[in-house]
């Protein structure tokens, strides 16, 4: 019966994927700018990547651009030359679609060979004696309705919190590990070019095997906010992921 032939086609195929990934090099929580971009530059190394995105859609804030005007500027076009994505220069600014750009760059990313995965939700991280090996893992829809349904595990070299404004797996630390800041998870004042320049800079490992890309960054450091220009973020994710191809090619 045809009926059956789809839902047999459609649960093999997801499941052969399912298993393929539960053991990786990198692990990216979160599938915005940097998390893709991440993504991408991971996966063209060659480097054994899965992206965990806990909403239906992948893409983060390039979507909405400003206030919903899916328009989005960054400072430099090379990535958006690299992928082919349309661009116009205003005022000094690269400008570009946002919706050509979030879909454009989540299609290169599973080109390279990223796998990604949306409706999945990290809800703990694994830590052994070396550090962070891995994420705790459930279905979104599941953590919405509260139900008590347990996690399963994802294993991994290195996991990249890119979550965005909360920094979640850096909030899951702190929850037992009261001292990995000085501060708390909160951004500053709007100061674009002070944020671009910062959220960079602080790329990196936070913990060891958990390493920190894009806006999470911003968070967890107290950087200002930068609103809707992406270029920071982007950089972000491409120096997070030669960081960790790095460190991966020297173990």
């Amino acid at each position: 019966m045809i009926e059956t032939d789809i839902s047999r086609a459609i649960l093999e195929t997801y499941h052969r994927r399912e298993l393929a990934v539960l053991d990786n090099d990198v692990v990216i929580v979160g599938a915005g700018p940097a998390g893709l971009a991440a993504a991408y530059y991971l996966a063209k190394a060659g480097v054994k990547t899965t992206v965990l995105e806990k909403r239906l859609s992948i893409g983060g804030g390039i979507w909405g651009g400003a206030a919903g005007y899916n328009v989005i500027v960054v400072e430099d076009s090379a990535i958006f030359d690299e992928l082919e994505i349309s661009t116009t220069k205003e005022k000094g600014l690269y400008v570009a679609d946002a919706v050509e750009f979030a879909t454009g760059l989540a299609y290169r990313a599973k080109k390279a060979g990223a796998e990604i995965l949306n409706l999945k939700q990290v809800e703990d991280v694994i830590i052994k004696t070396e550090g962070v090996e891995g994420v705790v893992v459930n279905s979104t829809p599941i953590m919405m309705a509260g139900l008590h349904v347990d996690p399963y595990c994802i294993a991994s070299k290195c996991v990249i919190d890119a979550t965005g404004h909360a920094a979640e797996m850096v909030a899951m630390l702190l929850k037992r590990k009261g001292d990995l800041l000085k501060g708390r998870i909160q951004e500053g004042f709007m100061d674009v070019r002070t944020s671009e320049a910062g959220v960079v800079e602080k790329t990196g490992e936070v913990y060891p095997g958990l390493y920190l890309a894009g806006m999470s960054v911003a968070s967890v450091f107290g950087l200002p906010r930068m609103g809707p220009i992406f270029g920071g973020m982007i950089d972000s994710g491409k120096k997070v992921a030669e960081m960790i191809h790095a460190k991966l090619q020297a173990a």
